[in-house]
């Protein structure tokens, strides 16, 4: 079965799911995946390429040390994740990269990822966690 058609749903949802609320309101953070773009605290401008990252593409990035990668969580700010806890980070996550994704019941969890470049051609990894 093409995974093909499930994705084009998730992408085009994407919008509804997130909450636009900007940060420092008590809601959560801005979405890059969304927004399509992220400034970072050094004043690089990140931009997303493509749409959602596919589990192989998230896992291929986990793994490579020259790629930054954020975590976005709730009201506060995106926590970098280094190289040596990236391992973790990807068992907690793969399922839900998946299609379908694999959940236990009452698991309202979900992950989204996207792939960022700036000027400089580095790349981002973000991954935004809702519930």
């Amino acid at each position: 079965m093409s995974r093909g058609p499930e994705r084009r749903r998730r992408r085009a949802g994407l919008n509804d799911r997130l909450d636009p609320s900007p940060a420092g309101d008590g809601g959560q953070w801005s979405s890059p995946i969304r927004d399509g773009e992220w400034l970072d605290a050094y004043g690089a401008r990140w931009r997303r390429r493509g749409g959602l990252c596919t589990d192989k593409r998230v896992r291929r990035l986990l793994g490579s040390p020259e790629v930054r990668v954020l975590l976005f969580y709730g009201p506060h700010g995106p926590t970098e994740v280094e190289p040596a806890d990236r391992d973790a980070l990807w068992q907690r996550i793969c399922r839900y990269l998946k299609e379908p994704a694999v959940r236990d019941p009452g698991d309202h969890t979900d992950f989204d990822a996207g792939e960022f470049r700036d000027d400089q051609r580095r790349t981002l990894l973000v991954i935004e966690e809702s519930c």
